[in-house]
């Protein structure tokens, strides 16, 4: 298996040419979730926070928009685990994100992809070790019960997955690189940016050197 520090580059060097090329989109077309991920991965003013946040992927990258330290952080995380507990529509303990409040499964796969990608930066952040290991538990259950392929070609969470340190975690995170980059051999500008952003939670978690 590649190390991390390979990982890290690889990502970054995946990334680069298209971030050189898009320094600053307007935009991701990823509707209500195109403020926070500005903010968090441009640097963009967000606007107004809506309020309560949610308990979903959009709740989830607002509150690593305002300040994924806060206090509030490790309430919302509480909040997301439990309310979507109560009516998640899979075994097992399974996903974050309950999968019948969203239309198709592929709609769900990157719903609950870009939830488990904030879930990590506000877990350190928070420096949660129940958010950590609950993390952990819902990614090892996607390794059993969704596929990545085709579901998304947004490349979401594969610092989750690399993270997880054996050749099943390391080939679903192969698989959403790939899925990323499968139509035009390059990643989208949200995709760059998430690569990006995934590289720098692989050196945050293995200590590595900033690049």
């Amino acid at each position: 298996m590649p190390s991390l520090a390979d990982w890290s580059r690889h990502l970054r060097q995946v990334a680069q040419p298209v971030l050189e090329a898009s320094p600053r989109p307007a935009g991701f077309a990823t509707g209500p979730l195109d403020p926070p991920l500005l903010a968090v991965l441009d640097g963009v003013d967000p606007g107004p926070a809506p309020s309560p946040l949610s308990a979903d992927e959009i709740g989830l990258w607002w509150r690593r928009a305002l300040d994924p330290g806060a206090a509030a952080t490790g309430e919302l995380l509480d909040r997301v685990r439990t309310s979507n507990a109560a009516d998640r529509a899979v075994d097992g303990g399974g996903a974050l994100l309950p999968r019948d409040l969203y239309s198709a499964i592929e709609v769900w796969t990157d719903a609950e992809l870009a939830a488990l990608h904030a879930w990590w930066w506000l877990a350190e952040a928070a420096d949660d070790d129940d958010a950590r290991a609950h993390l952990a538990r819902i990614r090892d259950w996607h390794l059993e019960h969704t596929q990545p392929d085709n579901a998304t070609n947004r490349p979401w969470a594969i610092h989750v997955f690399l993270l997880g340190a054996t050749p099943e975690h390391e080939h679903y995170a192969a698989t959403l690189l790939h899925n990323g980059l499968a139509m035009d051999g390059v990643p989208t500008p949200l995709g760059a940016r998430l690569l990006r952003d995934a590289a720098d939670a692989i050196d945050r978690a293995a200590a590595l050197p900033a690049p």
